[in-house]
């Protein structure tokens, strides 16, 4: 009796670490072919407030700020507040605000904090919950940082100052 519970417990524990080892291979698979689907500007379409569509296909250079954002998240409220304070950034770039929010949600945030009258500001829906596909990530803020080459400098989960989303932009191509 005590060599079969032996050889059951044996079986479990060489189970569980199957089970382990493949879970974290799956996860590491995931995370490089994100980082490889993220490394240049991926193909993406979103719907803007008007209702058309705006995809990467009408970037042609960068830099390019993608921002995920929720306007209910008090992180991204503080982040987009701060940033429209540095009007350098979406004077010399081109800032996306994306967010699966309602469309009623985003566009009182838009007025509220009035996006809508910067230059180089787009907002936009991802009423098909599509973000994840094109960028792996679900949390919110996530900015992404890609230069004038639309090769990915950086990417942040969570809050990111204003002053370091610059710095990025301003070293295009000396990283």
């Amino acid at each position: 009796m005590k060599k079969v519970l032996k050889q059951i417990l044996v079986g479990v524990i060489v189970t569980l670490v199957m089970v382990l080892t493949t879970g974290t291979l799956i996860k590491v698979n995931r995370k490089k072919t994100l980082n490889s689907r993220i490394e240049t500007f991926p193909a993406f379409k979103f719907k803007a407030l008007n209702d058309s569509t705006f995809s990467s296909d009408q970037i042609r250079e960068g830099p390019v700020v993608i921002m995920f954002f929720n306007p209910e998240c008090e992180h991204c409220q503080y982040q987009i507040s701060a940033l429209i304070e540095k009007p350098e950034i979406f004077s010399t770039s081109l800032l996306l605000l994306v967010s699966n929010a309602d469309k009623n949600s985003i566009r009182e945030f838009a007025g509220a904090n009035k996006l809508s009258e910067l230059d180089g500001i787009k907002i936009l829906v991802d009423d098909g919950y599509r973000f994840i596909d094109y960028f792996g990530t679900e949390s919110v803020p996530t900015t992404f940082i890609y230069d004038s080459r639309l090769k990915l400098v950086r990417y942040f989960q969570g809050e990111v100052l204003p002053e370091t989303i610059l710095k990025y932009i301003l070293q295009d191509g000396q990283y």
